[in-house]
């Protein structure tokens, strides 16, 4: 009996000094300390701490699993989805069957936009753990991405129905309802979360937000100041008060919280942002500048702070002041980065950015110049030569000697390029085409505005800003934009209709931290029928920028290219539109009476009395902004005059380099595209709901 009694106690101690022996190589010293020292930074959403002090603990033991699967958390919440699968590999090595491995993958894989494979990750953990929520949790945002919100709802209530105070599902049914209309539902469950979760900060954030939606400010500010109460260091509630408190234009208070969040964080962009915000509304245009120079230093990337600062100085600088060329250079600096990739169009926009915000930049207008020397274009190159020529005196005082010769060479370019043009269009017609009034369509851009934004607030207004900035090179368009947003589609066409606009515009905007959505709907300014609808979306770099330039075609997309005729010789027609608007030899334009063209009475194109039709013209040459061609008249008589207006019938299809379209209508009469456009969803671009953002941050 002794001897059995001592073999147990051998075996015993046998296997306790093998555990003990192999903790202690999981949990050495260093490996422990620099643990415990980045959980906490992780429950402190310091994300950055927490990720060094687990790559510490690694250097102390690699083969520490638990440190592996905690610093694939951190690097999946700073949003490196495929470094974050890289490190569950690791993971996996050393703590096997680990259901928690297996859903953080599944996340990574929806993130990473592979929601095929994320879906069979998440079955296969139902298949081995039923009852298993964090995969429920899982389809259930594969759910949203795919738009099935029903289907979302069903694995909510699910989760419910095996833990009736699930703090995710109830949180994410109360986002989920509001989003989809569902108002006292979604005010069902808030409540229920906050009296399950009274402590808890995020559920106050939410019940905050919500209630913002439904502009109930004064519980939107009770539940965010909750929020802040129980987690003195919850930043995003604080960032949510301030906007809850701008919205009501309570822009001292938003200052003042502002002003602490900075103090505590200075690279806090948000508190910046909305304190540039509110010194703007306020007229304190000196520290709405001095603020936004701040945060734009600390975050350059930031396209919509960027653009509010630029905006600001367009309105408040003087167009001497040396601050403009400062500003602009950051434009400059991107367009030559566009050139280097070949990327014409972006580096075009980049410098006509540049030179609104300093138009008396001469450097950044000749790289301009060059930039569109590359297309080909060489009458509008020499123009923009011109303008430089005409504004700079070679006799100044003070001029250095590099300038002189800069000047010289400059004088040189543009004669030498004006002699090559003697043979032009233009010049055998004794024209000058950049003279012409080439307006042909009156554009009006509204938007509506949601109650309070967890971003960016007033982000709606400054996408339709710089969206009628962006036509601004668009000599065929007159782009009106209401500052205010307006309530919906009746105030919309009724503005419109009093303004005359041809068509008018409803825009919403909407943007995560990742991505920026736009959806507009094109309606007929003359009887508010619906013409075109469409939705964009980026992410990435330039997201802002981006999208804003993908509006800008979509809405050329829609405009027939409209022109007039302004001189002919017999049969002989001269009209005002050109390669730059998709012209090219044996187009056929169909000629109509001056002021008889009007937009169709639903849909794209236009329209026009058949009476109004005096005939038809061949083009037979084109120049960059006119083009010639042979009249085909309808009638014995000639009723064709100057003045009278020409629509593109038909383009034949031509091979070779294309000439640039991006700033000009680019529809036959029928509405027809000249020329098709890439789409975000024909190059594999996956749009994640603005939502989705919320519901993906609830723990």
């Amino acid at each position: 009996m002794n001897k059995k009694f001592c073999l147990s106690a051998l075996l015993v101690l046998v296997v306790s000094n093998f555990v003990m022996s192999s903790f202690a190589q999981d949990f050495s010293p260093s490996a422990l300390k620099y643990y415990n020292s980045g959980l906490e930074k992780q429950n402190r959403q310091d994300w950055y701490g927490a990720g060094e002090d687990f790559m510490q603990a690694l250097r102390s033991n690699e083969a520490f699993g638990e440190g592996w699967f905690h610093l694939a958390q951190v690097t999946y919440e700073l949003g490196d989805f495929s470094l974050c699968l890289t490190y569950l590999e690791s993971a996996e090595k050393f703590a096997k069957n680990r259901t928690d491995i297996l859903v953080l993958r599944g996340m990574c894989l929806i993130s990473l936009h592979q929601l095929d494979e994320a879906e069979k990750v998440f079955n296969s953990i139902l298949l081995e753990y039923p009852n298993n929520i964090d995969a429920r949790f899982g389809l259930a945002e594969i759910n949203l991405y795919n738009g099935t919100y029903d289907g979302a709802e069903d694995l909510y209530f699910n989760v419910l129905k095996r833990q009736a105070t699930n703090r995710k599902a109830l949180l994410s049914l109360a986002v989920l309802s509001s989003e989809t209309g569902k108002k006292s539902q979604a005010e069902k469950f808030i409540r229920q979360a906050l009296k399950y979760h009274a402590s808890d900060a995020q559920v106050h954030y939410l019940a905050a937000y919500l209630a913002a939606q439904n502009k109930n400010y004064a519980e939107a500010e009770r539940r965010a100041r909750s929020a802040v109460q129980i987690n003195g260091n919850y930043q995003a509630a604080y960032i949510l008060l301030c906007s809850i408190l701008y919205a009501q234009n309570r822009c001292q208070e938003t200052i003042d919280i502002c002003d602490y969040l900075i103090s505590k964080d200075r690279n806090s962009v948000s508190a910046w942002y909305l304190k540039g915000l509110s010194q703007n509304k306020l007229a304190d245009y000196t520290g709405a500048f001095d603020t936004w120079s701040v945060a734009v230093s600390i975050d350059p990337t930031d396209e919509i702070l960027r653009s509010s600062l630029e905006q600001l100085i367009q309105k408040q600088l003087e167009l001497e002041d040396p601050r403009r060329a400062e500003w602009a250079q950051f434009h400059i600096l991107k367009a030559r980065e566009y050139s280097k990739l070949f990327q014409g169009e972006e580096a075009r926009y980049e410098y006509q950015r540049a030179l609104r915000i300093d138009p008396n930049n001469f450097s950044a207008r000749l790289e301009f110049a060059d930039a569109i020397k590359k297309t080909g274009l060489n009458e509008l190159y020499v123009n923009q030569l011109s303008f430089v020529k005409n504004k700079i005196d070679p006799k100044a005082e003070g001029l250095s000697d590099a300038k002189k010769l800069e000047y010289t060479r400059l004088n040189d370019t543009y004669e030498a390029y004006t002699s090559l043009l003697k043979n032009s269009l233009a010049h055998r017609w004794n024209v000058e085409p950049f003279y012409f009034d080439k307006t042909r369509w009156n554009i009006g851009l509204y938007y509506t505005k949601a109650p309070v934004s967890l971003i960016h607030s007033d982000a709606e207004q400054m996408a339709a800003v710089m969206a009628k900035e962006s036509f601004s090179g668009v000599a065929t368009t007159s782009v009106y934009v209401q500052e205010n947003p307006v309530a919906g589609y009746g105030e919309a066409f009724a503005l419109a209709r009093k303004k005359g606009q041809d068509y008018f515009v409803i825009m919403n905007f909407e943007e995560s931290e990742r991505e920026v959505f736009l959806s507009a709907v094109i309606y007929n300014g003359r009887n508010g029928t619906e013409t075109s609808r469409f939705t964009l979306f980026r992410t990435g770099n330039d997201r802002f920028i981006s999208v804003l330039r993908s509006f800008r075609r979509n809405v050329l997309s829609i405009l027939p290219v409209r022109g007039k005729i302004i001189a002919r010789s017999g049969n002989e027609i001269l009209v005002d539109i050109g390669k730059t608007e998709g012209v090219v030899n044996k187009a056929v334009l169909d000629v109509v009476k001056a002021k008889n063209i009007r937009t169709v009475d639903k849909g794209v194109g236009v329209t026009f009395d058949q009476n109004s039709y005096l005939g038809q013209i061949l083009i037979d040459e084109t120049g960059e902004e006119i083009a010639v061609g042979t009249l085909t008249q309808r009638s014995f008589y000639d009723r064709v005059n100057i003045g009278d207006e020409v629509l593109v019938k038909s383009v034949p299809k031509t091979e070779g380099e294309e000439t640039p379209m991006d700033t000009n209508p680019q529809a036959t009469e029928e509405g027809k595209l000249i020329r098709e456009k890439l789409t975000a969803e024909d190059l594999g671009l996956i749009r994640t709901p603005a939502f989705l953002e919320l519901i993906r941050k609830v723990q």
